[in-house]
């Protein structure tokens, strides 16, 4: 059906990172807002994780939709941000705090 992974890289510093996907079958059922609601507020109950992030591609709506119905706010757009198959590409960055809803 799909993933969600939450990396603790930046853990030490308040941090932790979050992303997800969803195979093509299964997309448009919530499943994805579903996840990501769960693993985020699970992830800030958790001592020293006060923020978590993610990226988002701009040409995928869906995906920066599922972001915001689950409480995470975009700050921005990383541009040359990361190199995707080759290609560098723009990333939006949300973040959901430990305080937000």
């Amino acid at each position: 059906m799909g993933q969600i992974g939450l990396w603790l890289k930046n853990h030490q510093h308040g941090r932790a990172s979050v992303g997800y996907w969803i195979a093509p079958g299964h997309r448009g059922r919530g499943a994805a807002s579903s996840a990501l609601g769960a693993v985020s507020a699970w992830a800030l109950q958790q001592p020293g994780i006060h923020r978590l992030e993610l990226h988002v591609e701009p040409w995928n709506e869906a995906s920066w939709r599922t972001a915001e119905r689950s409480g995470f706010a975009r700050e921005g757009l990383l541009r040359s941000w990361q190199d995707v198959g080759g290609e560098r590409k723009e990333m939006y960055v949300y973040s959901r705090l430990r305080d937000s809803p």
